[in-house]
């Protein structure tokens, strides 16, 4: 007995299995292979859409990726007996769209045509790419992509965003204008630009008229409200064109 207890004592120990364990749960964040799914799915749980509090379990599907959105289902996982027999069901409790050029994320479940923009974590941003995750640099409608910067402006009561936008015209920075819902009440605004001085009665909304002002350099449009205005201006910046949009209280 004296003789296996001290073999015993000499074998080599086996390494701790655990080791394994904590290893791989303690890897980085930063280190995870990220997906495009993945990265919206952090996107949209580090915001403020209501729908995420009523839910106990929630998760996100991309449902489609066009040119300059992407339209993202937010459903909630619940345990359903309906049939007689206790299962898993998906039950859709939000609609969002998100638009990569402005970064805006809006929640359309009630009315797309109204939508209602919501907060979430931008430094997501400065950590990985969007557009690659999601592929949207191959995109055909994107090969031309107009390349924008902007900064936030403030008056006397008074406050806005101008942007300087290269690689475009005063059509196709007035289409995106309402395509990535840049302005408030953007579904109010002509689908084409017009080509001459024109006034549009509106009339709904708080929102009177529609008056826009077009020359050779320049294009200038007031939306009037009953209590104040919201200006927008598109004019020729060098080879480039400038974007300021202004919302004016009286």
């Amino acid at each position: 007995m004296s003789c296996n207890k001290s073999r015993q004592e000499n074998q080599p120990k086996e390494p701790a299995k655990a080791d394994a364990t904590v290893k791989q749960n303690a890897e980085p964040q930063a280190n995870k292979e990220y997906s495009c799914e993945y990265l919206l799915k952090e996107l949209v749980f580090s915001g403020n859409l209501e729908a995420l509090k009523k839910f106990r379990e929630t998760a996100i599907r991309i449902e489609n990726i066009s040119g300059n959105k992407i339209t993202i289902e937010v459903y909630a996982k619940e345990m359903s007996d309906r049939t007689g027999e206790l299962r898993a069901v998906e039950n859709t409790v939000a609609w969002l769209e998100f638009i990569p050029e402005t970064r805006k994320l809006y929640d359309i479940t009630a009315d797309p045509e109204s939508p209602v923009e919501l907060n979430y974590d931008k430094t997501l941003f400065t950590r990985h790419s969007l557009t690659e995750l999601c592929g949207m640099k191959t995109v055909g409608s994107l090969q031309r992509k107009t390349e924008i910067s902007c900064k936030e402006i403030t008056g006397e009561m008074a406050s806005g965003q101008e942007c300087i936008l290269s690689s475009t015209t005063f059509e196709k920075a007035y289409k995106d204008l309402i395509d990535q819902r840049a302005v408030n009440d953007s579904k109010y605004l002509p689908k084409e630009l017009p080509a001459k001085n024109t006034s549009v009665e509106i009339s709904k909304s708080g929102l009177m008229n529609i008056d826009f002002t077009i020359t050779a350099d320049q294009v200038s449009i007031e939306m009037l409200y009953a209590g104040g205005t919201t200006d927008i201006t598109f004019e020729k910046y060098g080879d480039k064109l400038k974007r300021t949009v202004m919302y004016n209280a009286d």
